[in-house]
């Protein structure tokens, strides 16, 4: 749970419309206070802030009115990177590369801020770099003589240190790499006065947020001692010995690096840098620091889900594929507690960007299904993704759903494994303690393996796999005494340092969908935009297609929740709702099973009522819920079959027409054929349909409660 020191005055909360600054922090809540008239202040425990951040229309964006965030913005002409043209996304990241390799450099001693020093090992960081570029380019195809491969001119020494220099004055932030080729807005020194003190006064002013230069101090230092001198020599008092300027930026240089860093920047950026590059500082509370990495399982298993091998002969599960499936997991540094993980059938970035997804969401759901006794609710925001030179976690895609969630990724450069030790050895945990006992196993090496038929004695599916892996984790693993916590459980140690120290600020859902959801491209209509055969729409939507050139839109897609997307307009993102109300936290899974059902029923009718629809989706979901309890079926989200959820679009000609269309401003439907299947209506002329849970009953039973208010249509194209 968060505590006070997770937020802080400098925080923006926009509860749709209004925005309000945060005024006071207390020990259960915050208090915030419109920034516009009239005045309005809201008080929210740090429980009920973290239930509203899960609506669309509300967005909490931190260190909002910190000293230099405006300019930033300002300068950037933008909050998120991925907001940027893809070009400018390229760019910056590239840019992020040379300045964190840089940055490595500087903490292990091997260069200081000088550009005789950069020069010295800019050929190495170039060498560094284009490994990551290689790698990007090479993907996971065999190497092959003579393929082209496209390397970006290494920046000069100058240019380098001054990336550096915007990178750390924008709070270790990207935004501060934006190319201001891209740019427009006042580049003038942003540093204000302070009043003059003495010496002690004027080193302690460097010790601010306003984060003055040591050149700056040593001016204020000088005019406070004339100011003095001044009034002594009127009284015929002696005068006092002028510090020189070489002498004050000496006395600053000995003030201790990380305190100095965490008042000019703030805790949390001290914490970022330090804990970025130097293996001696440990994160300490939890998502403060989240390692991820991929392991192919050594295992072989039979690549299908467990569904599917329901009625097959012998011979055909005989000549079934099998393989070794690749594992994705992430893992919380303070109280080593996994907070992600799901397979893949190869490396790839996508998998690597939804572990992201579900390390900052409760999992609580996935426990369940797999037959957990203890929940799985570790989950947070992001601040610092430590993870390899991996292709999928140096793609320009996985580093900006990082930047867009508000964290960093820490790529280390090679040949320091130690940094990513925790990741690395659970991996080994899993090795030597779980693939043993199962069937299929592969061993280590080959050497150890001897003669083991692990292919012939395959019998673990896709779902049963990640079944057992989830029940080792979640029931085993977090409850067992961990050497590296000095015998405290990974779960009651989360517990402790959550209820000391707080957990990262979740990512509001709109900063979740934004960053991690499935990107698809959708023409506008007068209806909005359809996706599943669901409508959504927004104002934002209405003014793109009145005024807009452009016909189509990128919009972002939940595929646990398709009652809300994100849509981008211009350069902005906007939460668009779909136009009906009976979507609302209905996964794409259900609303699938649903539609399927719904047109074998209804294909010979041209309308169905909206009542019907959600009397379906509510006996849907409850038999859902019934299979993944028995079944563990909602573990295939976290399979390979999970990936390919949401790409075939449904397609079933199903139009949906709402309750209240006047809601949503949209203009009348002229293309329905005029043809509309009359239902009786109720007695009570009720809206939407109530059953009991044990109601087991077909989709086929009749439609006698049904009003005609609002209708369902089929398009027969």
């Amino acid at each position: 749970m968060s505590q006070a020191t997770d937020y802080t005055t400098f925080d923006r909360l926009t509860v749709e419309p209004r925005k309000y600054q945060c005024a006071a922090v207390t020990d259960i809540g915050a208090t915030y206070e419109s920034t516009d008239t009239p005045i309005e202040r809201l008080f929210f425990t740090f429980e009920e802030l973290r239930q509203k951040l899960k609506q669309p229309d509300v967005l909490l964006e931190r260190d909002y009115f910190l000293s230099g965030a405006a300019e930033t913005r300002e300068l950037a002409n933008t909050d998120i990177i991925g907001a940027l043209p893809l070009k400018v996304q390229i760019e910056v990241v590239w840019r992020y590369a040379y300045v964190s390799t840089l940055l490595q450099f500087f903490a292990l001693g091997r260069a200081k801020r000088t550009e005789f020093h950069v020069n010295a090992v800019l050929e190495e960081i170039e060498r560094l770099v284009n490994k990551q570029a290689k790698a990007v380019q090479g993907g996971w195809t065999p190497k092959r003589a003579g393929k082209e491969k496209v390397y970006r001119d290494a920046p000069c020494a100058s240019t380098v240190l001054e990336w550096v220099r915007r990178f750390e004055a924008a709070g270790n932030s990207p935004l501060g790499l934006v190319p201001r080729t891209h740019l427009s807005g006042n580049r003038n020194p942003r540093f204000s006065l302070v009043e003059l003190r003495m010496l002690g006064e004027a080193i302690g002013s460097y010790l601010t947020r306003k984060r003055r230069s040591k050149r700056q101090v040593a001016a204020d230092c000088k005019a406070s001692f004339d100011a003095k001198n001044k009034q002594f020599e009127q009284n015929g008092l002696p005068l006092l010995q002028v510090p020189s300027k070489r002498m004050v930026e000496r006395e600053i240089a000995k003030l201790d690096p990380y305190t100095t860093y965490a008042a000019r920047h703030g805790v949390e950026a001290a914490n970022r840098k330090f804990l970025l590059y130097e293996e001696g500082i440990d994160a300490a509370y939890p998502m403060e620091r989240v390692e991820i990495d991929e392991w192919q399982v050594d295992l072989i298993s039979i690549l299908a889900q467990r569904g599917a091998l329901a009625g097959l002969s012998p011979e055909q599960l005989a000549a079934l594929p099998r393989g070794r499936r690749w594992l994705y997991l992430a893992i919380d540094c303070a109280t080593r507690c996994v907070v992600g993980m799901r397979l893949a059938v190869t490396p790839n970035s996508e998998d690597a960007i939804a572990l992201l997804a579900d390390a900052t969401r409760d999992k609580s759901d996935l426990a369940a299904a797999a037959g957990c006794r203890s929940e799985w609710g570790h989950y947070g925001g992001l601040k610092t993704i430590a993870t390899d030179l991996g292709a999928a976690f140096i793609d320009d895609r996985f580093h900006t759903a990082i930047f867009d969630a508000s964290g960093l990724p820490e790529t280390p450069t090679g040949g320091l494994p130690h940094l990513r030790s925790r990741v690395e050895r659970i991996f080994g945990t899993f090795g030597t303690n779980l693939m043993p006992g199962l069937a299929g196993p592969t061993f280590s090496n080959p050497k150890e393996r001897g003669d083991y038929p692990s292919v012939e004695t395959a019998a673990i599916t896709d779902d049963t796999l990640i079944q057992m892996l989830i029940l080792y984790v979640v029931d085993v693993y977090h409850n067992r005494p961990h050497r590296g916590l000095k015998g405290e459980t990974p779960n009651n140690c989360w517990k402790r340092l959550a209820a000391e120290k707080g957990v990262v600020p979740d990512v509001p859902e709109r900063i979740r969908r934004r960053a991690f959801g499935k990107s698809l491209t959708r023409k506008v209509s007068g209806k909005g935009v359809e996706v599943f055969d669901i409508h959504y729409t927004c104002a934002a939507l209405r003014r793109f297609h009145l005024h807009s050139h452009e016909e189509e839109v990128e919009i972002k897609v939940d595929l646990n929740n398709i009652g809300w997307i994100m849509v981008r307009v211009d350069d902005a993102w906007y939460p668009a709702k779909a136009i009906q109300k009976c979507f609302d936290g209905v996964s794409y899974d259900d609303w699938k099973e649903t539609s399927r059902q719904l047109a074998m029923k209804y294909r010979d009718q041209a309308t169905i009522h909206e009542s019907t629809v959600a009397e379906a989706l509510a006996k849907i979901v409850a038999l859902n819920a019934a299979d993944e309890h028995t079944f563990g079926a909602q573990l295939r989200a976290v399979t390979p079959y999970g990936l390919r959820r949401g790409m075939d679009d449904l397609h079933l000609g199903l139009a949906i027409e709402p309750d209240d269309p006047e809601r949503f401003d949209l203009p009348p439907d002229d293309d329905l054929f005029g043809h509309v299947v009359p239902l009786p209506q109720s007695d009570s002329g009720g809206g939407g349909a109530t059953f009991e849970a044990d109601e087991t009953r077909d989709l086929e039973t009749d439609t006698s409660n049904i009003d005609r208010a609002s209708t369902w249509s089929f398009d027969h194209d």
